[in-house]
C-alpha cells in the first residue's frame, strides 16, 4: 500500500500538517570549537551525532515520530470501515507492508515498511493495548545531512479506549546504516542509532507528542575507523518541541 505524506485534513494525513517546517536544531553549548579549524584526524563531533539523533528522530525525515504515528494509524483506520481497534480479535496476528515518503521544505525520506501486531484485552474482551514489530529501510535527505539504514522496532500503544484522549506508548527503535554529514567535518561514517521511549503521550486530537522522554544512543564509526559514543536524553516539551541533553551536559532545542 503506497502513502504520500500531503496536506490533506483527514486523520491520517493530519501529521502531515504539523512538518511542513523545516528541523530547528540549536546548540547552547559549553563548546569552543572552531569551525574554521578542521582536525588532521577524522572525527565524528558531537554536533554531528545531535544532528542525526535528531533527523532519525523527527517527522519531517520519517523518522521515529512519524513511524510511530503510521503504527497509530493502522490500528485506528485500516482495520475497518468503522475505524474501532475493538474490531481487532485479541491474541490473533496482523500483518502489512507499506512504503511512506513525504517532503517538507528542503528535506525528503523514503521507508519501506513491514509491520506485525497483536491486540492486547488484558482480562476483558475490548483491547486496550497493542503490541507492533516492525523492519525495513528508510532513508532521507536534509540540508545538513543525509542518510540510508535499516529499521527495527517494537511498539507498545496502550490507551486503545474510546474514552482516552492519548495514547501511551513505549518503544525500542534502532537505525542502522551510514550518513553523510555536510556540517562539521562533512564526514561520511556508519552509526547504530537507538531510542528507548519512557510513557510518550501522543494526544488523539492532533497526534502531536505532548511529553515523555527518550533515551537516546549513538555508535559511530568515521571512515578511518575510528568509534565515537555519544548519548543523551530527550524531554518532550509539546508544541512540537524537545529538549536533548547529552551526556556532555550540552543542550540542544529541537522543533518541527
Amino acid at each position: 500500500m503506497k502513502q504520500s505524506i500531503l496536506p490533506k485534513t483527514s486523520k491520517r494525513n493530519r501529521l502531515a500538517l504539523l512538518t511542513l517546517a523545516t528541523l530547528a536544531l540549536t546548540a547552547n553549548s559549553c563548546s569552543n570549537d572552531d569551525d574554521s579549524t578542521h582536525n588532521t584526524e577524522e572525527t565524528i563531533t558531537e554536533e554531528e551525532a545531535v544532528e542525526a539523533i535528531a533527523m532519525a528522530l523527527s517527522p519531517e525525515s520519517g523518522g521515529m515520530v512519524e513511524q510511530t504515528n503510521q503504527a497509530i494509524y493502522t490500528i485506528e483506520e485500516d482495520n475497518s470501515a468503522t475505524n474501532k481497534a475493538e474490531d481487532y480479535e485479541c491474541g490473533v496476528e496482523y500483518g502489512s507492508s507499506y512504503n511512506i515518503s513525504g517532503q517538507s521544505g528542503s528535506i525528503s525520506y523514503d521507508a519501506s515498511l513491514v509491520w506485525s501486531w497483536m491486540m492486547d484485552c488484558g482480562s476483558g474482551t475490548i483491547p486496550s493495548a497493542a503490541d507492533f514489530e516492525l523492519s525495513g529501510t528508510s532513508s532521507y535527505d536534509g540540508p545538513r545531512i543525509s542518510s540510508e539504514a535499516t529499521t527495527a522496532a517494537t511498539i507498545n500503544i496502550q490507551n486503545l479506549e474510546d474514552g482516552e484522549s492519548s495514547y501511551v506508548v513505549n518503544e525500542t527503535f534502532t537505525f542502522t546504516g551510514s550518513q553523510e554529514s555536510f556540517v562539521q567535518n562533512q564526514n561520511a561514517f556508519t552509526s547504530t542509532i537507538e531510542f528507548t521511549t519512557t510513557n510518550l503521550t501522543i494526544l488523539k486530537a492532533n497526534y502531536n507528542v505532548a511529553s515523555g522522554s527518550v533515551y537516546a544512543s549513538f555508535e559511530g564509526r568515521a571512515s578511518n575507523g575510528n568509534s565515537y559514543d555519544y548519548s543523551g536524553t530527550l524531554i518532550f516539551t509539546g508544541n512540537q518541541t524537545a529538549t536533548l541533553t547529552m551526556g556532555s551536559g550540552n543542550t540542544y532545542d529541537l522543533a518541527w
